[in-house]
């Protein structure tokens, strides 16, 4: 009797997944890495588009594969506040971490699985620049850094694309302006923000400690901003946004350098690391430094990891970096054609 019976089917689906199923996807391919993002609503990948070219490509995908799904919640929400960045919460534990954007969203990620869930109201959702730059790429990023050594900094390239120079700061000291000053002069731009760096396998019965450094970097093709140094370069123009405390401008550069952006993952022939400070004096400085002093500064500019694997692994790579770098203090002067010309000695 029981055969003939109806299955039973409950009318409350009480955690939404049938409305939040991952039916729509994007697939691209940071540092190499296949990354496939997906999402119950098919407007919201356009943040998943625009975060994808703000990465290093490679020629050869490799590395654990990241996922990330996006959930819209369905209902009616509160529009977005205009500092809604500046009520961003960030935390973590073991290896989960977490960003909440308050009533408006929420997201955790797995760095051991390299898999992240983001929860997003509608009104946030239709922000594609928000979600793309705060959910996605803050994701994106930090499961990458899973397996490459990141650095705060700007990076340019010389026209042979052989050398690099990487200069290391903390914020407005003039390292982005330095970065756009170079590039005007016929330098490469490669990142404004990070530079991701893990070591090239070297070739078998060479010396590993003398291998090259394989770099990429992060956001490819834009900058950052303040206004004043934005008066600098009048032919800049893009869209104004709030960061941290200040207003700033963020430059499609592929739009006003579009042959001098580096899209590539690198491997330089010389790396010169320059940690940037400013003084009033009109010429720039090439000054040495010690490496206890490097290894100080590049701590103080480099993700930190409780995780003790993570953790010697970055560090073996900013060693290795120290190790093949021509390493320097670059004291800024105020004079521009100077900064450059100072720049292109150190050959």
């Amino acid at each position: 009797m029981t055969d003939r019976l109806p299955p039973i089917i409950p009318t409350e689906d009480f955690w939404s997944r049938q409305a939040n199923a991952q039916v729509y996807s994007f697939d691209c391919a940071p540092f190499g890495i296949p990354t496939r993002i997906t999402a119950n609503q098919a407007e919201v990948l356009a943040a998943a588009r625009l975060s994808a070219g703000r990465y290093s490509q490679a020629t050869e995908s490799g590395g654990q594969p990241i996922q990330i799904q996006i959930v819209v919640r369905q209902g009616s929400s509160r529009p977005v506040p205009d500092d809604l960045t500046n009520r961003l919460v960030y935390s973590g534990v073991g290896e989960w971490i977490a960003v909440s954007a308050g009533d408006w969203g929420h997201g955790f990620a797995n760095l051991n699985t390299r898999t992240a869930c983001v929860f997003l109201s509608q009104s946030l959702a239709a922000d594609a620049r928000f979600v793309s730059r705060y959910f996605i790429d803050h994701y994106v990023l930090n499961l990458i850094l899973t397996e490459w050594a990141m650095l705060h900094a700007s990076c340019v390239l010389d026209a042979s694309r052989q050398r690099l120079i990487i200069m290391v700061a903390t914020h407005n000291t003039g390292k982005s302006t330095t970065a756009l000053h170079l590039t005007r002069a016929g330098y490469l731009f490669l990142a404004d923000g990070m530079a991701v760096l893990r070591p090239q396998e070297p070739p078998a019965g060479s010396d590993p400690a003398g291998g090259s450094l394989v770099v990429g970097g992060y956001p490819i093709g834009e900058v950052k901003l303040r206004d004043d140094v934005l008066a600098l370069f009048p032919e800049y123009t893009g869209e104004a946004v709030r960061v941290r405390e200040q207003q700033k401008t963020i430059v499609n550069l592929r739009a006003a350098h579009p042959d001098r952006i580096v899209e590539s993952l690198i491997t330089p022939s010389s790396i010169h690391v320059c940690f940037v400070e400013r003084h009033a004096q009109l010429q720039t400085q090439l000054v040495s430094i010690d490496m206890a002093e490097a290894v100080h500064l590049l701590a103080a500019n480099t993700v930190y990891w409780n995780d003790a694997s993570k953790l010697e692994h970055n560090t073996a790579t900013l060693h290795h970096l120290l190790r093949i770098a021509n390493v320097q203090r670059v004291c800024l002067g105020t004079h521009p054609p100077d900064i450059v010309a100072t720049i292109q000695k150190l050959g």
